[in-house]
């Protein structure tokens, strides 16, 4: 566990004693955001640090403003930073005020707005979007042999590529198919691990698989957020499984407290 200096509680503490009453975008950082945000931890950005910063805009500003809304899946971001009477447009001010704190080039702004103009919502697609393009390449599908091969059976205007509705089609008709194939519990757990074990970073040992008439629970800890994002990628396409529960928690939410 980390230790928290001295300076830095003394000065946690004086920014939380000026936003009792927190109003404007400012206090309401000072007030519930700095304890993740102000030293940067459990994977959460730090005002000021603009490369970090820059890689979180590049899927565009409204891709920010619905994490800091709705949450990230395992991580320590909870909905509305877990300040559930604060407004969507309380949170989007916040956000504001943390990108303008840090400083960042007209450039990274620009790049966001012009994603954001595309106008995509789904999170998967617009994290396996790596060129900014608005569209899914084959070559962008490589870690997903499953979607790959399918390729050009969703890909239904034959251009190549997949947009958004092709990709969430795609998803669907993939899960369906997962869901219709009759394996036993023993079996799954076993093609479970397999995938698992397949994904670079993952320590299969660390997760505890539990199985009930082919639904799935993973619990345990991964190196960072990512690789719990990786190992759902995995076994959604691990044929029999039903449902899945994803309760992997990242380490870098457990060194600090």
């Amino acid at each position: 566990m980390k230790i928290i200096t001295k300076t830095f509680i003394a000065l946690l503490s004086t920014l939380i004693a000026y936003a009792a009453e927190a109003a404007t975008p400012a206090e309401q950082y000072i007030q519930f955001c700095t304890t993740c945000h102000l030293p940067g931890v459990h994977g959460a950005p730090k005002v000021g640090d603009r490369e970090d910063w820059t890689q979180r805009l590049r899927p565009g500003l409204n891709s920010v403003y619905r994490n800091a809304i709705n949450g990230i899946p395992n991580t320590a971001m909870l909905a509305r930073g877990g300040q559930a009477a604060m407004s969507d447009t309380e949170i989007r001010a916040v956000v504001d005020y943390m990108i303008a704190a840090t400083g960042l080039p007209a450039s990274v702004l620009r790049d966001a707005a012009r994603y954001d103009k595309l106008g995509l919502t789904d999170r998967d697609f617009i994290r396996r979007d790596t060129s900014r393009d608005g569209f899914l390449s084959r070559p962008e599908l490589a870690d997903d042999p499953v979607l790959a091969n399918a390729f050009a059976r969703f890909d239904t205007n034959k251009d190549g590529r997949l947009g958004e509705a092709e990709f969430r089609n795609a998803e669907t008709v993939l899960e369906q198919e997962r869901i219709a194939v009759a394996v036993d519990d023993a079996t799954l757990n076993a093609a479970v691990r397999k995938a698992l074990s397949a994904v670079k970073g993952i320590r299969v040992d660390d997760i505890r698989i539990d199985i009930n008439s082919g639904a799935l629970v993973m619990s345990g800890t991964v190196a960072q957020a990512g690789m719990a994002i990786r190992a759902q990628d995995a076994v959604k396409r691990v044929n029999g499984v039903k449902t899945i529960n994803n309760r992997l928690v990242s380490a870098d939410q457990l060194g600090w407290d």
